[in-house]
């Protein structure tokens, strides 16, 4: 396997970036929702119509998708975590164009030496 030092720098840096988050943070691949809810408490101010705000966690367990709360004092991790998956998926994007980019160069290259 080669060095990466033959890797063009923005795809290089995105490869480091990405190994970075990997290693160092957690991430949770799903995303956020926010939809009002009720608590179900007599007298609330839900049951006259001003719905409580709620943040849920959209994201796949095994073959089902899951909706799961998150309560306020997890919010500010919960968003971090996800935030961290958004840009693991960027980079991951950013890193495919350049391969593919690569790719087809390639596969002109060899069109071109062919007899």
């Amino acid at each position: 396997m080669r060095h990466r030092g033959y890797l063009p720098t923005k795809e290089r840096q995105a490869r480091s970036r990405l190994a970075q988050l990997l290693h160092e943070k957690p991430l949770l691949m799903g995303s956020l929702v926010s939809m009002p809810r009720v608590c179900g408490k007599a007298g609330c101010k839900c049951s006259r119509g001003e719905l409580h705000p709620g943040l849920y966690l959209a994201l796949r367990v095994g073959s089902k998708r899951k909706m799961i709360h998150v309560p306020q004092p997890l919010e500010a991790k919960v968003r971090q975590w996800v935030g961290t998956y958004q840009e693991v998926w960027r980079l991951m994007e950013e890193i495919s164009q350049a391969c593919y980019q690569r790719f087809f160069q390639e596969k002109q290259q060899a069109r071109r030496k062919r007899p």
